[in-house]
């Protein structure tokens, strides 16, 4: 296994609209989509469509939605040993409004993924010792976040974080990380600076290796050891929907890395992903497989 995935999965209820309604207004779809989703699952997935070996560790509940994302997961060649049932909360789900720009709202019910208890991760530490890749967002409880940084760090693998969404608890100090991969504005917030600038200042801060910066359309910057910074343009595409796009770039970003590729390499593989990501709707089912990424 080269990459490992601790997080959350959920049932995406997708509604695609002309304009998102603002407060007190209603929109009507145009059509609708359910579809297998959730931070920790899609960024599994991603992994996986990108060429990786591919664990996972995650809280599902004792129902039909449970059952359902064992048998996808099995069907796309992705280990359900680390998927956990029988919580007395329903599997995860999420609401998701998407308009014709491609720019969404996102409305989650935890469920099950907020029962994941660093026990849990106990009892699975063999997945933690075949893999070389951690990887983290933050759809399940902090503690268990934590309590997977120590066990990465116990077996020596290489932890991401993408710290999405957004949770003002976090830091790296509680949530020791080596690479950090995050959007801007999530950037401006950890680092209390709307007007941030990369350099290896901004490491040293943090105590970690690398940082990467997606933004959007515009180019990805990062940062390493070294102190390098660089700029990497992702593909120019007209997005139909880019929900998923943050996860499809982490997922290839760590197989990439898991591969032995340069961090530009990685980078640009990861935005080219991404950027394929967008042209269809859905998280997972939009995830480009390795021959379209390589192609792109």
């Amino acid at each position: 296994m080269s990459v490992l995935v601790v997080g959350s999965l959920c049932l995406d209820h997708t509604l695609f609209v002309s304009s998102l309604p603002g407060r007190g207004e209603t929109a009507i779809a145009k059509t609708s989509l359910v579809s297998f989703g959730g931070k920790g699952a899609n960024q599994a997935f991603a992994a996986k469509r990108a060429g990786g070996e591919v664990g996972f560790v995650a809280m599902v509940g004792d129902d039909e939605a449970g059952e359902a994302y064992r048998e996808h997961f099995m069907e796309h060649g992705i280990s359900t040993e680390g998927i956990i049932s029988g919580s007395d909360h329903p599997t995860g789900s999420a609401f998701l409004g998407v308009e014709d720009s491609g720019e969404n709202l996102i409305i989650i019910n935890p469920g099950a993924n907020h029962t994941l208890r660093p026990s849990d991760l106990d009892r699975r530490c063999d997945l933690f010792a075949e893999a070389e890749i951690l990887l983290l967002q933050l759809e399940i409880p902090l503690e268990t976040i934590a309590h997977a940084c120590q066990l990465a760090k116990d077996h020596k693998l290489t932890t991401i974080i993408n710290p999405s969404p957004w949770d003002d608890s976090f830091n790296t100090a509680d949530f020791p990380c080596d690479i950090l991969i995050l959007n801007e504005h999530e950037m401006a917030t950890l680092v209390n600076d709307q007007r941030w600038k990369l350099d290896s200042s901004l490491l040293d801060r943090l105590g970690i290796q690398t940082l990467i910066v997606t933004r959007g359309s515009k180019a990805t910057l990062a940062v390493d050891g070294a102190g390098k910074v660089l700029e990497c343009k992702p593909p120019m595409v007209t997005p139909v929907d880019t929900v998923g796009a943050g996860d499809a770039f982490t997922g290839a970003f760590a197989v990439a890395l898991a591969e032995g590729k340069a961090l530009e390499e990685a980078i640009h593989f990861a935005n080219r992903a991404a950027s394929l990501s967008t042209l269809k709707p859905g998280a997972q089912g939009a995830t480009p497989t390795r021959s379209e990424i390589d192609s792109a």
